[in-house]
């Protein structure tokens, strides 16, 4: 075993202790502030205070932050210290569970299953990113930037500063909160954390399906199912490593535990205060996580509604106020600061583009692209799907049709225009084919549950568990044959290096064009290592994280600035003396190119700066070059090409 990979061992193993210190253990002990907690398996019960615990975590930095507190590492390790006692004193009344189900021979083997099935979703995540020391793709530049603020700050923020120009912070943040205390906690530097917390947060969404698929099919075999098939036969969430995209996913860590709580809390015979505070807790940190999935939880309600609501509809609506009403709370100092900065503005840019079909639909068109369904779930699972749904019609399951028409209603509300409503492109039908995994995993799993529950042969399950292993093990291998860190990843060890010579060899002050193209229209992306810069170089570039469209700026025009500058490379190119003017107008002394050359997410070609054409040009000064990363100097106007 090599040096580099004992060091990554032992930075997965703190980074799951670190897991189950901040977020399990508390989660867990407030859950079991609720007297249904204890009729539920033990790995139920911790699956739910994850969940919990990690929504718990950015309602409590919120918190500090609006007292003006900055707790920092401090906040951590109070949590665990102040869970544990309280947890040891939930056991003292032990409730006596209830269940009819299942029989101890099917727990044996279903537990076995369980078990192999959990090890297997993990290990394949923890050996996903072997070697991976900064995270991949474009989110991961404001996920590791906004992780890296919040511990400089010790809490929240809101000036982007000395990383970025941005003076506003509106974005989603509990995934950041969560990456930063697990860095405090274990030392591990911010980049690296993302990436470890990013597959933390896979394994978790996986898990994050039990507790309610076994309640939707009253079988553990329904538990199993669910997360056989998200979390190793599906493509989804495995690749979400490759774009990054951590945040959706710690947002989907809490949906199906909110659903769950939200569920026994509509349905139970009499308001359990303990268990509304837990659920609207649970729905708060996931507004703070993200706000698509915050969406895409609301249409939860409505479908149980119509699906399954039992008894006065004057209860039902006095529970949904409640828990309405204390989830708002949680969460509106937060909601009240994201009016100012830009994001309901591009929103409402988007919403009035669809709906005038003007010169920027196109645009919004691309944000809302379906994309082929059989890249993010397999062909036999959408087979089986209106097999599920046919089987709950024929059976009367009526919560798996809830789940079925929860799904449908989120769909929907992706694609207005389907009903001639605007506002397509908002939230995008990529963030729910993204996310189908779960509605495919719970309906799947609770009708493989429901008709395994009353097997009890030892032969019949044995054969089961055994074709469950073999499954494992398959899928397993087709994970991480998918894996390819290479096509995403911006920085390469050869940018590692180059930063190490700018952090040695530039002024401070130093300001670095970089590569970046238009995606669409409104925006500009990197497209190597030179947007990773002022985080891992600390040296400012042209070109600011995305959220620079959804934040405010040091100018009232800085997107459009921003965006001038890539334009005039593109049109004119990086020798017209325009665009060397304007270069030189915004103080940029170097020109960085990275080892992936500009073709990370892009292959355009017209929008890369190509280093031949630097090296032939007098107002550019060859300062680095090693394999394929080159850094020229600008010259001041009117001076020669001085040479390497």
């Amino acid at each position: 075993m090599t040096p580099e990979t004992s060091i990554e061992i032992r930075e997965w193993l703190l980074a799951l202790a670190a897991t189950a210190l901040l977020f399990v253990l508390p989660g867990w002990a407030l859950l079991r502030r609720w007297a249904g907690a204890a009729r539920c398996t033990l790995f139920e019960q911790l699956i739910l205070g994850l969940g919990v615990g990690m929504a718990l975590y950015p309602c409590l930095l919120l918190a500090l932050d609006l007292l003006g507190l900055r707790a920092g590492p401090a906040l951590g390790w109070a949590l665990p210290l102040l869970a544990l006692p309280l947890l040891l004193w939930s056991y003292r009344h032990p409730v006596a569970r209830r269940r009819s189900w299942p029989t101890p021979g099917n727990a044996l083997w279903s537990g076995t299953a369980l078990l192999v099935t959990t090890g297997a979703v993990a290990g394949v995540r923890g050996l996903a990113v072997h070697g991976l020391e900064v995270p991949l793709w474009g989110d991961s530049v404001h996920h590791a930037m906004i992780a890296q603020l919040i511990v400089d700050h010790q809490g929240l923020f809101r000036s982007w500063q000395p990383y970025a120009a941005l003076q506003t912070f509106t974005y989603h943040f509990g995934f950041h909160a969560h990456v930063a205390a697990i860095a405090w906690m274990t030392g591990i530097a911010t980049p690296r954390a993302v990436v470890l917390t990013g597959q933390i947060a896979n394994i978790a969404a996986v898990l994050a399906l039990y507790p309610l698929a076994v309640q939707l099919g009253r079988s553990r075999w329904a538990g199993v199912i669910a997360l056989l098939l998200a979390g190793l036969l599906a493509p989804m969430p495995m690749l979400y490593v490759h774009w990054g995209r951590y945040t959706q996913l710690a947002g989907q860590v809490m949906l199906p535990v909110a659903v769950y709580l939200a569920w026994r809390f509509l349905e139970a015979p009499r308001r359990h205060r303990v268990l509304l505070l837990i659920t609207s807790v649970t729905f708060a940190g996931m507004v703070l996580t993200h706000y698509r999935i915050a969406i895409f939880a609301l249409c939860f309600f409505p479908a149980v509604g119509l699906v399954c609501a039992r008894g006065s509809w004057r209860e039902w609506g006095a529970r949904l106020g409640l828990l309405a009403l204390l989830s708002g709370a949680l969460a509106a100092p937060w909601l009240l600061r994201v009016l100012g900065g830009q994001l309901l503005v591009v929103l409402g840019s988007i919403v009035a583009a669809s709906a005038t079909r003007g010169a920027a639909a196109p645009g919004v068109d691309s944000l809302n692209v379906m994309g082929g369904p059989l890249f993010f779930l397999p062909a036999p699972v959408w087979y089986a799907l209106p097999v599920a749904l046919l089987w709950a019609v024929w059976r009367r399951k009526r919560a798996l049709l809830a789940i079925a028409l929860w799904w449908l209603l989120v769909l929907l509300l992706v694609n207005p225009q389907v009903l001639g409503l605007p506002g397509a492109g908002t939230l995008t039908n990529f963030a729910w084919l993204i996310a189908a995994y779960m509605p495919a995993g719970l309906i799947i799993g609770a009708m493989a549950g429901g008709l395994l529950k009353h097997t009890s042969r030892p032969a019949y399950l044995a054969a089961l568990t055994l074709v469950t292993v073999g499954l494992a093990w398959w899928g397993g291998g087709q994970r991480l044959q998918q894996i390819d860190l290479a096509t995403t990843a911006m920085v390469e060890p050869a940018d590692l290096r180059a930063f190490e010579w700018i952090r040695r060899s530039t002024p401070a002050d130093a300001r670095f064009l970089v590569n970046g193209f238009f995606p669409n229209p409104g925006v500009v992306v990197g497209s190597d290592g030179g947007w990773w810069l002022p985080l891992l170089a600390r040296r400012q570039t042209t070109l600011p994280p995305i959220l620079y469209i959804a934040e405010q700026g040091p100018r009232p025009d800085y997107r459009l600035w921003v965006n001038a500058l890539y334009a005039a490379l593109h049109d004119l190119g990086i020798t017209h003396p325009r665009t060397l003017a304007m270069l030189r107008e915004r103080e940029v002394t170097h020109v960085y190119l990275g080892q992936r050359g500009g073709t990370v997410g892009y292959s355009g070609g017209a929008q890369i700066i190509a280093p031949e054409t630097l090296l032939g040009d007098p107002a550019f000064r060859l300062v680095y070059h090693e394999d394929q990363v080159w850094i020229f100097a600008i010259q001041p106007e009117g001076k020669d090409n001085g040479g390497l």
